[in-house]
């Protein structure tokens, strides 16, 4: 029988190109939500690129109706799925006190969830898919899509970092002086700077996993890869004008500022058909990014005049790299640790005598303004900390430290590589690792940083892990691919209610043909490993 694959494919649209080259590659039925703003929906409502069977806009199904929530259907939700649906609803970006624009009562709230989760329930049942394909949950609708396809055992085929070979957006970056990394062949490894080197000298690493965030023993033998079986590599050279577009994306004032008039002369009525929209104004959106330009340029003041960018040599140290905010990896990916103050708080009391403990704001915290000065100032009023620069380079920080403390970043395993241990609070990576400890609560943490500050980083259980995260991984341009795409077709990522042309769309397609046919025959491949 032909395999019936559902594709989730939200503002991004990059799983609609992935949609395109596995049905150039595969005999398949092909089924499509769609979680996308009014004026791109009118492309997909008509377009012949991609033969789906049936598509679903998600937004025409929500808030449709005002009525009380059922309470007794999302409690039998609960219970049928094993889903914590308010843990999941209460840390969404759009629900939450983040949301500047609209502050959404329990019962809306409610009224979504039962809404959509009725949506989703009709369609796996229609559908009955055996795959399910989309990038790694961002939002509560997309998670909760997850979590019910899972509980009903659907093969569920998610695009997702390695969390431990990304490219890294340096200081560099923010500072518009980045150079091209070039890729690295490995000889025979013998020791911790070699893997140090293979790590973060290549191009960035993804999977394509049925599990969020897995954080399982090392495999005692590595298998063979199933993407390296399939020799893609060799097959498809990479596209050179997709060097640049994830630095782009970052760095662009000038489509910033287009993206501005755009929505500002142009007729928008995804602020009544779209709750991620609510509460916005042409008005409000306006001042908003005023006071955001001026708040950014007092902030940079502040941080110029008053944070360190000296690393002490002589004081030993503990590092607390921050989080972007507002971002998954805190609000699905640690959802009782979102509160970073209280997290650096917690560390900082818990640190031995002669300690003290660094924090560093991520540099991509410039797209969101940076942090508040006044929370800036309470972290500098703890007796014990050192604010950093967040320019200031994490790795020239982390070699320097004793020990690394994060919620659940990548600094973790940045750490091993400059023979650091390190406590997370929640899981990272894709494998457990003896010299990350996983704090298991808080009130360990003391002990934790003493037992840690005593560990060392073993090459060989290192190169294990390396071994393994390649096993389970391939090199992919999957981030630059969606920045070219905000860079076409959404003025940079800032807009994504705009039209879409089917020639433009097309051309786009065949431009990156080959970075897309690897991926979809990734995607192939892992279907079959499923099997």
């Amino acid at each position: 029988m032909r395999p019936k694959i559902i594709f989730w494919i939200d503002a991004s649209q990059i799983h609609f190109c992935i949609a395109k080259y596995i049905q150039d590659n595969l005999d398949c039925e092909m089924y499509s939500i769609f979680e996308i703003t009014e004026k791109p929906k009118q492309f997909y409502q008509n377009q012949s690129l991609v033969n789906f069977k049936k598509n679903w806009f998600y937004h025409d199904h929500i808030l449709k109706t005002r009525r009380k929530p059922d309470l007794k259907y999302l409690k039998t939700i609960e219970e049928k799925y094993n889903i914590p649906l308010w843990l999941i609803a209460s840390n969404d970006r759009f629900f939450n006190h983040l949301n500047e624009f609209y502050r959404f009562s329990y019962d809306e709230i409610l009224l979504i969830l039962e809404d959509e989760i009725k949506l989703f329930e009709m369609i796996l049942d229609e559908v009955k898919p055996n795959y399910m394909i989309m990038h790694e949950t961002h939002q509560q609708q997309n998670h909760i899509f997850y979590e019910i396809c899972k509980a009903r055992k659907i093969k569920i085929l998610m695009t997702t970092s390695t969390r431990s070979s990304i490219k890294k957006i340096s200081d560099q970056t923010v500072k518009n002086n980045t150079k091209k990394r070039s890729k690295y062949s490995s000889p025979v490894l013998s020791n911790l700077s070699d893997i140090t080197a293979e790590f973060t000298t290549q191009s960035d690493r993804f999977h394509i996993t049925d599990e969020l965030d897995k954080f399982e023993p090392l495999p005692d033998n590595v298998k063979p890869n199933i993407y390296e079986r399939i020799d893609l590599e060799k097959k498809f050279d990479s596209n050179p004008n997709l060097d640049s577009m994830s630095e782009k994306r970052l760095t662009s004032n000038s489509k910033y500022f287009s993206a501005f008039l755009k929505f500002l002369f142009t007729n928008d009525t995804n602020v009544q058909t779209h709750f991620t929209y609510f509460g916005r104004s042409k008005l409000k959106v306006f001042f908003k990014v005023i006071f955001f330009e001026l708040r950014k340029k007092y902030r940079e003041r502040f941080m110029s005049e008053n944070l360190s960018i000296d690393i002490d040599d002589d004081l030993p140290f503990v590092y607390f790299p921050l989080h972007q905010e507002i971002e998954r990896i805190l609000l699905i990916g640690a959802p009782f640790y979102t509160n970073q103050l209280e997290q650096i708080k917690s560390v900082a009391q818990s640190l031995p005598i002669g300690y003290k403990l660094y924090v560093k704001d991520h540099p991509t915290m410039r797209m969101r303004g940076w942090r508040g000065v006044s929370e800036m100032k309470k972290i500098m009023k703890l007796q014990n900390i050192k604010l950093m620069h967040p320019l200031v380079n994490s790795d020239e920080i982390i070699k320097k430290s004793d020990l690394v403390v994060t919620i659940r970043g990548t600094s973790a395993v940045d750490a091993a590589f400059h023979n650091k241990p390190s406590i997370i609070f929640g899981n990272v990576g894709m494998f457990q690792l003896s010299f990350i400890h996983k704090l298991k609560s808080i009130e360990e943490l003391p002990q934790a940083i003493r037992n840690s500050l005593k560990k060392r980083v073993d090459p060989k259980e290192f190169k294990k892990y390396s071994d393994a995260v390649n096993s389970e991984s391939f090199e992919s341009e999957f981030q630059s691919l969606i920045a070219a795409y905000e860079q076409i077709f959404h003025k940079g990522g800032y807009y994504v209610n705009v039209e879409i042309e089917s020639d433009k769309l097309d051309s786009f397609l065949k431009k990156y043909k080959n970075e897309f046919t690897k991926l979809a025959l990734y995607h192939i491949a892992k279907m079959k490993e499923l099997n």
